[in-house]
């Protein structure tokens, strides 16, 4: 038998017998779905998808897992990842329908209507779609949106004049000359002690028409001192209103450092504003800013055989704190790390456990001893963690050893600090230092902290989200114009009767009249009083 054919029949043979595992374990966590065990139904999902990422029927299968847990932000993602992953319009269709059944789970009526209509525009005969998109029609109220036209010191736009309960509004504010927005507000038309809560510049519309005002506030200059030697600074803002944060910024000379910042009232040096590190809040009044630099202070290397050595600051000044960053080669360990003076090579800087020194009153020079490695120890990420993950480069590392760390952030969440403790000890912690941590002689668990994204950076993540969606959107519908151009085509080849573009059109028409008569229904009898439930995969 040919050589070439006998690989090709191999080939084949591993091939299908891959498929048929894969089906196996599918059907595997279909047995657990049907029982009413979905945590166990979404393991043996997450197990196939971790060897077969781009497995359509594990992802929604995943999604339909999640649901029925009451997890929809994560149901969505995996529907979501459906969507990108399949050519299929109808199971587009149908993934983008039970992302929209995750959103009427919580209420999002207005949300969820959007989303059913993208189910039936990839699949225009979704059946299930067009009543449940009927039904949060039924629930969707429209109001008024009313923009109070005589607020003292400034206007205030809106970005519609009435919306649907559940549509996000966004606000603008335009501040007459020497003021500044301080704070949106937003009311029920009739009831003015009924407030809408506001993020940043957006609030979610309410199922009553509401009025809308600001209020605005003096805003007080600050002015940057000119005589500042061997260096210069900046504010990010030149006027800020009372309580505002404001950010100072160094332009040190070559070897030189800011040493303090100094904030006053103008015209009085000695009425100071506290300043914490580079930042201060605006009092109510005018201020003058200032700054004292100082020579730096350098911090070195020495040679080093089998690893590397950085530091995080090469310049520094007296009590800084400064971490060291120890990367051994492969097969080697950290056998001794220290800190000496470049006037006094008896004078040496403690290092801690963490490779942390105090930063001496002299030139330092940092020396490191690498030998072979005797004992590695495991990094475990936390996979328990709302809002976000932990990434890691490595899964094990030596006494000393610095390990870096990435996070990865869910849509709406921020970053605030990794989680370090002893695995099997959570009372043992080890505390990291920026974006890594010096590796302890024991195996460790690596979690994180996200919180919720409010105000200003909330909108915009959002409005990133948005546009990303817009243009995932508009890839999604010119690849799906690209599927249908190409299947009407084939048609085309294979029966001249399939239907034209124009039959096509019409057909959207009268999904579009019937959608109007169903509306009709809905208002004439209340037939909807309940929506169609989640579609699950073909099992």
């Amino acid at each position: 038998m040919n050589k070439r054919l006998i690989i090709i029949m191999l080939l084949f043979s591993a091939l299908t017998l891959q498929a048929q595992t894969v089906e196996k374990q599918i059907r595997k966590g279909n047995r657990q779905y049907n029982k009413g065990n979905y945590a166990e139904a979404e393991v043996q999902y997450r197990k196939i998808l971790e060897d077969k990422p781009n497995n359509t029927d594990a992802q929604f299968n995943l999604g339909d897992a999640l649901y029925k847990q009451e997890n929809y932000k994560d149901a969505i993602s995996a529907f979501q990842k459906v969507v990108e992953l399949t050519p299929d319009a109808k199971l587009k269709s149908k993934a983008v329908y039970n992302m929209g059944n995750c959103l009427l789970e919580q209420g999002k009526y207005y949300d969820a209507f959007n989303l059913y209509k993208v189910a039936l525009k990839f699949d225009a005969e979704n059946a299930d779609a067009l009543y449940n998109l009927e039904f949060c029609r039924a629930h969707l109220v429209k109001s008024h949106i009313w923009v109070y036209p005589d607020t003292p010191h400034g206007k205030v736009e809106a970005s519609d004049k009435e919306a649907f309960n559940g549509q996000m509004i966004t606000l603008a504010a335009q501040p007459d000359e020497d003021y500044a927005l301080s704070q949106y507000v937003v009311v029920k038309a009739d009831d003015q002690q009924v407030t809408v809560e506001v993020n940043g510049s957006r609030f979610e519309m309410p199922k009553f028409d509401v009025v809308v005002t600001a209020e605005f506030k003096i805003s007080h200059k600050i002015t940057i001192d000119q005589k500042i030697q061997h260096g210069a600074i900046s504010a990010d803002r030149n006027k800020a209103i009372e309580g505002q944060q404001v950010t100072l910024h160094a332009q040190p000379e070559p070897n030189y450092m800011v040493d303090r910042y100094r904030v006053y009232k103008t015209g009085s040096p000695a009425d100071t504003v506290p300043v914490n590190d580079t930042m201060f809040k605006m009092p109510d009044f005018d201020v003058t800013v200032t700054a004292q630099f100082r020579t730096a202070l350098h911090v070195s290397i020495d040679t080093v055989s089998h690893g590397q050595v950085f530091v995080t600051d090469s310049l520094a000044l007296p009590g800084q704190t400064i971490g060291i960053i120890v990367k051994p080669e492969a097969g080697y360990q950290l056998n001794v790390l220290s800190v000496v003076s470049d006037k006094d090579p008896a004078t040496t800087a403690p290092v801690s456990d963490q490779n942390l020194f105090q930063m001496l009153d002299s030139d330092v020079t940092v020396k490191a001893e690498f030998v072979e490695a005797t004992e590695y120890y495991k990094v475990t990420a936390d996979t328990l963690i709302e809002g976000g993950h932990v990434l890691l480069e490595v899964d094990k590392a030596t006494r000393g050893e610095t390990v870096a760390l990435k996070n990865a952030p869910e849509p709406g969440y921020q970053f605030k600090e990794y989680v370090i403790h002893q695995e099997g000890d959570t009372a043992v912690h080890v505390q990291p230092l920026g974006n890594f941590f010096t590796m302890p002689g024991f195996d460790v668990v690596v979690g994180a902290v996200f919180e919720k994204q409010e105000g200003e950076e909330q909108q915009q993540q959002q409005q990133q989200e948005q546009q990303q969606d817009q243009e995932d959107h508009q890839d999604q519908q010119e690849q799906q114009d690209q599927q249908d151009q190409q299947n009407q085509q084939q048609q085309q080849q294979q029966s001249p009767q399939d239907i034209s573009k124009e039959d096509a059109q019409r057909m959207l028409d009268a999904l579009e009249n019937q959608e109007k008569k169903t509306m009709e229904k809905v208002n004439e009898q209340k037939i909807r009083t309940q929506p169609k439930k989640k579609t699950d995969k073909d099992w």
